[in-house]
């Protein structure tokens, strides 16, 4: 097993839990943690990553810091793992550099890839052409679809790679099997976890319920609409692929939107600063994608179109480059775990 250096403080904390269990059925960590005398650490990354930190335990909790000797808090304490667990097992190992770094890497690698861009215009086009030109001539069907394989495919395999690593350290020697996969995935898609103990997300305040479910569920259900729309190609500029791409984008954008106001607002100290540092970027740049694709249909015969497509594109290129060494990994992770959960509470 794996020790870091927030797994061990995440044990002492979780054995007061596992002793209290007055958060007992709040969430899939509590049920988790419910069949553990000790907390192993191959475990503790485990339940960080069924943790969706809806902080409900938090607030719930007599033991929670600042107040009290125990100083608790296990969100900001299972987001600390949580990020390290996402560090060890990237691969290749050494990008692991791009997530403590995501910020200036995203922005380096969007203006290195709009570079590139130009270019490529630039010199089959010309640049002062480039707006009058049909986008299929600048992005014909092939071209964009090949590229766009290619880049799935690439995160496909990253992901198998960092998914198997991680499901190896996690597992206890249990196989999956596909009614633990098919349950893990209507647990991911009705957001069961982020209601903690059914009050509703506590974030960014205490009296907070619905902001953050509401606010993620627009981005997770967005990017799903808008990353099969793009499949039909050159549809999503015009016709009913066009329609649901559109309405991807706008889930997509609004999310973003409500996510960014919960990082500004959100009550300091209480979150892990490292699980905010890769999550501004990330959601930063998923903004920008929503607002270029919500731009496709409408610039659509004015002067601004192939340029607006030209940078949708960019955003949704560095988006995917940078997934499996970024905050976008970290589906697979909670996927994988809520697997696990499936697995060993035997409901699969």
């Amino acid at each position: 097993m794996t020790e870091y250096s927030g797994v061990n403080e995440a044990i002492r904390q979780l054995s007061i839990c596992n002793a209290c269990r007055y958060c007992e059925g709040y969430c899939y960590v509590w049920d988790a943690i419910e069949m553990k005398f000790i907390i192993e650490p191959g475990y503790v990354e485990h339940l960080a990553n069924l943790c969706h930190d809806c902080r409900d335990c938090y607030y719930a909790c007599p033991y929670n810091e600042p107040d009290h000797a125990f100083k608790l808090n296990i969100p900001k304490t299972l987001g600390n793992v949580r990020m390290e667990t996402y560090e060890n097992f990237i691969r290749p190992k050494i990008l692991k550099k791009v997530l403590q770094k995501e910020g200036i890497i995203t922005l380096l690698t969007i203006i290195i890839i709009f570079i590139a861009s130009l270019l490529y215009i630039s010199s089959r086009f010309g640049i002062y052409n480039f707006y009058k030109i049909p986008v299929t001539s600048v992005f014909p069907v092939y071209l964009f679809k090949g590229v766009s394989y290619f880049i799935y495919l690439y995160v496909a395999v990253l992901w198998i790679f960092e998914g198997v690593a991680y499901w190896n350290e996690i597992n206890d020697g249990k196989h999956m099997n596909s009614m633990g996969i098919f349950k893990a995935i209507y647990d991911a898609i009705n957001h069961k976890n982020f209601w903690g103990g059914g009050t509703g997300c506590k974030i960014p305040s205490e009296n907070n319920k619905y902001e953050r479910p509401v606010a993620h569920m627009m981005v997770f259900f967005g990017f799903i609409i808008a990353l099969i729309s793009v499949l039909f190609y050159p549809g999503i500029i015009s016709g009913y692929a066009g329609y649901a791409y559109f309405i991807g984008s706008i889930l997509l954008f609004a999310g973003s939107i409500g996510m960014i106001h919960i990082h500004m607002v959100d009550t300091k100290g209480l979150r892990s600063e490292k699980q905010s540092a890769i999550d501004y970027p990330f959601t930063v740049l998923l903004f920008f994608v929503g607002f270029t694709g919500i731009l496709i249909p409408i610039s659509v015969k004015t002067y601004i179109f192939n340029w607006n497509f030209l940078i949708h594109d960019v955003f949704i290129l560095t988006l995917f480059i940078l997934a499996p060494f970024s905050k976008f990994i970290h589906p697979l992770f909670r996927f994988l775990s809520l697997i696990k959960y499936r697995i060993d509470t035997g409901s699969s």
